[in-house]
């Protein structure tokens, strides 16, 4: 394996700049999926739906097809000009996202939101097989770090300026405005990002099996023990992402009695600021510390969730919105630094020609398990709880999240004991034993 001593593992201008594109476009991956959790109180309002259908929205609506078309599209972008294929997805999505602000009833609205969760659908499979291939394997963590990061940007543009714009313009307005920059940005990826040689910068030897069919490719991966624990993890990490991002909002505006712009800027830049510092710190000490061992970072981001938990724990506790805020926005960031490791995990054990699909399986996993259940189950919970406590139902339903972080924390712990194992056996066998 190459080390960064090595030629092979230095990083070019031009492959930060790649880098910098990719983040920009999973920036607004991020912003267009989530802005309708700071707008739902004035879509529910308007619309008149319940928690359950705002639920159905945010989960289902958004989630579903985002995974199970995942798969299709990263078969695809494992084949074709993968710089071109997510410059026509980024088009979509956030015209689709556009036309949002024109819904007038539930099933309109849902049609919108279905059309964007199908465009993006093929966005971060193509993302991250670009970064494998325009990074050297010593330093993808940090890359998919950065990449990851984008996620916090989004979540900031999509909750401080959507609540800013929701409150001058409207919802319909905020949900125009959200979707033309995308346009814009695709136009500039398509002119200046070029299409990498597949494989480029893995080790020498590193040779990628034949080319299988969709279902083999799949079941290929599926029978990679690590890669499947992993896939594991992240269902039960993914589960608290998107639970909060649907509901934290709606949670502070009806708890506090705040507005939708007040509570989405300090969310948005608290989170933007320390989840994306902490997604940072956990890609660049995956690579550092992982020269040992992956399963050193592993047990690392597994205390870390745990420690997630109990921040989010607290928060439903919380009697004013300054506590509630620091104890979330500590929580989201302990949580996020499994993201780039998770990563960095898949990609190490996925061959060059199938790590477009290795993200969409993950993928897939995660909407099946975590996406399209969450925001869903923490709605209709709230339904089914209301007539027994009232207001406070949306609390206790929310308790589901720090349960997930505890679950997602004992399953990492599992993944880094498998790692260990796997490096010990190969020690035992006489061969050279690789950290990452």
């Amino acid at each position: 394996m190459q080390t960064d001593g090595t030629a092979a593992a230095r990083v070019s201008r031009y492959s930060w700049y790649v880098l910098g594109m990719l983040y920009a476009v999973y920036v607004m991956n991020m912003a267009d999926r989530q802005i309708l959790g700071i707008l739902a109180e004035d879509v529910k309002r308007d619309l008149g739906l319940s928690d359950g259908q705002m639920g159905l929205l945010a989960g289902p609506a958004i989630a579903f097809f985002y995974a199970v078309l995942g798969i299709p599209m990263a078969y695809v972008a494992d084949r074709i000009n993968r710089v071109r294929f997510l410059g026509v997805c980024l088009t979509v999505w956030s015209v689709m996202t556009a036309l949002g602000g024109r819904a007038g009833n539930l099933l309109e609205l849902a049609m919108t939101r279905i059309g964007v969760s199908v465009a993006e659908a093929g966005s971060t499979p193509a993302s991250i097989s670009l970064i494998g291939d325009y990074f050297p394997p010593a330093r993808r963590a940090t890359a998919m770090a950065i990449l990851s990061s984008g996620s916090t940007l989004g979540i900031l543009i999509s909750f401080a300026l959507g609540g800013w714009l929701n409150e001058w313009l409207g919802w319909r307005a905020t949900f125009l405005a959200a979707g033309v920059p995308g346009v814009l940005l695709a136009v500039m990826l398509v002119l200046t990002v070029r299409e990498p040689v597949r494989g480029a910068r893995d080790a020498a030897g590193a040779a990628p099996p034949p080319s299988l069919s969709m279902l083999r490719t799949m079941g290929h991966l599926w029978r990679i023990p690590l890669f499947r624990q992993t896939v594991v993890a992240a269902i039960f990490c993914n589960f608290c992402v998107f639970a909060v991002l649907a509901w934290a909002p709606a949670y502070a505006v009806r708890s506090f009695g705040l507005g939708s712009a007040e509570v989405g800027r300090v969310i948005g830049l608290g989170i933007a600021g320390l989840s994306g510092a902490s997604m940072i710190l956990s890609g660049l000490g995956t690579d550092h510390f992982g020269r040992r061992g992956i399963w050193v970072p592993l047990k690392a981001v597994a205390l870390l969730l745990a420690l997630s938990g109990v921040c989010f724990g607290l928060s439903l506790l919380a009697d004013d919105f300054v506590t509630f805020a620091a104890l979330f926005i500590l929580g989201y960031a302990l949580l996020v630094t499994n993201a780039p490791l998770v990563l960095a995990v898949l990609q190490m054990k996925a061959p060059a020609n199938m790590r477009a699909m290795a993200t969409a399986l993950m993928l897939l996993a995660v909407a099946l398990g975590a996406s399209v259940p969450a925001p869903m189950l923490v709605g209709y919970g709230s339904d089914l709880l209301r007539p027994l406590v009232g207001a406070g139902s949306l609390r206790l339903a929310l308790l589901l999240v720090p349960l997930a972080a505890l679950a997602g924390a004992w399953q990492l712990r599992r993944v880094a004991r498998t790692a260990q194992a796997e490096a010990a056996a190969i020690a035992g066998a006489g061969q050279p034993a690789l950290g990452r």
